[in-house]
């Protein structure tokens, strides 16, 4: 069995725990489990209560240690969601995606929206740490008692982060540019265990594994340099090692030290990481467009703005 079955398997198993909850808390009312949102983690710590979020996010740094940013590639629900809509659109209506677009640029307005959003809850954790703590999973006051989300921020998030956002810039772009828990994950990313790694002197250079990247990986560039996939973009999907005709690249907890490229499949990386390297004035141009478009929306909300902030990035993290 290939390692993509059992992964579309967990993603619709994670989709199904999501739409659970969401009928339980909005429909039912029932507070079993409390929001585990990233803002829920701080203001619990704040507030001096170990809710949901915290074990959720405790889970989620161990997994991060052990096995690098593999909870983007099998356990992030909208990560799922971006699957299911990248599928549709481009395998089943067979829709030609234009270049992939560098996106950097966009960080910087999307930074001061995460410092709005969770600004509340890091002011009140950094004025006094509480004295005690208690557990309660059922915690629902992410925002000192507020929880707000409506269908229409929840239908804005699918729309313009899904096929919106990936039919103009391509496979992944939420993912490798824009999502702040993904640049959170990252930083860890760097001292985690387990990596995709070079398992066999077979590897031809045909550079298959870079094609299927849906991260934008340049896959056979790292194991040339280093034997194993470095970049903190990798998910640990596993695409490449399930593609690779010659099963030359394996998800490892531990490195071969004895294990290298050929001359010439060392030659084809080579070749294949210049071209990934160049950048047109067209990617320039609309990363340009969408910086600028959307730092203007981020000035120009109104008064309203942070709690309109607030309520969309509930939405986002609903479950």
């Amino acid at each position: 069995m290939k390692v993509q079955i059992l992964r579309n398997w967990s993603r619709i198993f994670l989709m199904l725990l999501v739409a659970i909850h969401m009928v339980t808390w909005f429909a039912l009312g029932i507070h079993v489990v409390g929001f585990i949102g990233f803002e829920g983690l701080l203001s619990g710590l704040s507030r001096g209560v170990l809710n949901a979020a915290f074990v959720f996010w405790m889970l989620v740094l161990i997994s991060v240690l052990l096995f690098g940013r593999a909870f983007c590639g099998w356990f992030c629900w909208f990560g799922g969601y971006l699957d299911l809509i990248e599928w549709g659109i481009s395998d089943k209506l067979k829709v030609k995606l234009p270049r992939t677009m560098l996106l950097y640029l966009a960080v910087i307005p999307f930074g001061t929206l995460f410092a709005k959003v969770y600004g509340s809850p890091i002011v009140n954790w950094l004025n006094g740490f509480p004295a005690t703590f208690i557990f309660n999973l059922a915690d629902t006051a992410p925002w000192g008692g507020q929880q707000a989300t409506t269908s229409s921020s929840i239908l804005i998030i699918l729309v313009l982060y899904g096929p919106v956002l990936f039919y103009f810039f391509g496979q992944k772009a939420w993912c490798r540019y824009l999502c702040p828990f993904g640049a959170l994950l990252k930083i860890f990313d760097r001292i985690g265990i387990g990596k995709v790694r070079l398992v066999s002197e077979e590897c031809n250079g045909c550079g298959k594994c870079n094609r299927v990247c849906e991260m934008q990986v340049d896959v056979l560039g790292n194991l040339k340099d280093h034997g194993q996939i470095v970049s903190s973009d990798c998910t640990r999907c596993l695409k490449c090692s399930d593609e690779c005709p010659m099963g030359a690249i394996a998800f490892r907890m531990r490195q071969k030290s004895n294990v290298t490229l050929s001359a010439d499949a060392a030659s084809k990386a080579e070749k294949a990481s210049l071209k990934r390297r160049q950048l047109s004035a067209f990617d320039i141009t609309i990363t340009v467009l969408w910086f600028g478009v959307t730092l203007s929306l981020l000035f120009n909300a109104g008064p309203h703005a942070p709690q309109a902030m607030r309520i969309t990035m509930a939405a986002f993290h609903c479950w």
